[in-house]
């Protein structure tokens, strides 16, 4: 059964980049919900996302060293690299993310940080030079458009907040550009686990030596621990693994566009488990993200088909 699973992916690796990177959004689209029960049991962003990091990147580093205690590392100058990735992309972005949800209503915070898929395009372009046809160019759009529907009205939101969130989005962006040439640079479970000691060790030192506003708060019962070791397990450890893996096969571009299903798992987790209305305009604007994701997927596929037409 493996082995019939790796020969369909490696046959299409494309496509199934698409679905892996489906399912990493599903992961992190748990994340709000997670953030709030944390933040019940007493823990602040700061706290349960030090934790998370610190739990995760103990448990792949116990990992490889069972499982791959004979394989090298990378060499110096890819390690430095995969672990600068994970220190800059896992801390930054993730820390304003959850601080601006404590400034802006959570649609608000959804619908200015999904902007970063076009910067993501627009940076993958400029570097890697990837050019747009005419089928991923719609589902930017219709992407972007899906999310500003599914995250429904929107409130107000101060200046401070607005920024953050902004700020948020465009170092995600970067991360996701960065991440789709650095995860060439080590084997799966290598890179996940450097790129998660990275972020672990920068939450770690902003904790000891930063400003008292980042003081770290964490879970002060059983309850909130089992809450963080089950967001190192989902969001942490297996999204990350399925992201790297998606990106690696389809670049960030298309990567950060399909990665917008996270939002529809968020929307959809506080209706199913929150008890948050939902309204007929979010139903669109799901049905509209999951259309477009449906298209990139099916335009990978049929590109694959045709390149292995082309080589048979």
């Amino acid at each position: 059964m493996r082995t019939k699973f790796r020969n369909a992916v490696s046959a299409r690796p494309r496509f199934f980049g698409v679905i892996f990177v489906m399912l990493a959004g599903a992961g992190y689209g748990t994340g709000p919900w997670f953030a709030k029960n944390l933040e019940r049991n007493g823990a602040n962003p700061m706290g349960f996302l030090t934790a998370r990091f610190v739990v995760s990147a103990a448990i792949l580093l116990a990992i490889r060293f069972i499982h791959m205690r004979g394989v090298k590392w990378p060499n110096s100058s890819d390690a430095i690299k995969i672990f600068l990735l994970g220190a800059f992309g896992f801390f930054i972005s993730p820390l304003l993310y959850f601080i601006a949800l404590h400034d802006l209503d959570s649609g608000l915070v959804v619908v200015i940080f999904y902007i970063y898929p076009a910067i993501a395009v627009l940076l993958s372009w400029m570097i890697y030079k990837h050019k747009l046809n005419l089928v991923i160019t719609i589902c930017l759009f219709t992407t972007l458009t899906g999310v500003w529907l599914t995250a429904g009205q929107v409130g107000d939101g101060n200046l401070q907040g607005i920024m953050i969130t902004l700020l948020s989005a465009v170092t995600h962006a970067i991360y996701v550009v960065a991440a789709g040439s650095i995860s060439k640079k080590a084997d799966p479970l290598t890179m996940l686990t450097i790129a998660l000691t990275g972020a672990a060790t920068a939450f770690v030192l902003v904790s000891l030596v930063g400003p008292s506003s980042l003081d770290p708060e964490f879970p002060v019962n059983s309850q909130g621990w089992l809450l963080v070791l089950a967001m190192a397990f989902l969001i942490t450890i297996v999204a990350t693994a399925l992201f790297f893996a998606g990106i690696k096969r389809i670049g960030p571009g298309i990567t950060s566009m399909v990665e917008t299903f996270e939002a529809v798992v968020t929307i959809s987790i506080g209706v199913l488990l929150m008890n948050e209305s939902v309204t007929a305009m979010q139903i669109l604007g799901t049905v509209t993200v999951l259309g477009s994701i449906v298209a990139i997927g099916l335009a990978e596929s049929r590109a694959e088909s045709s390149a292995i037409s082309h080589t048979s």
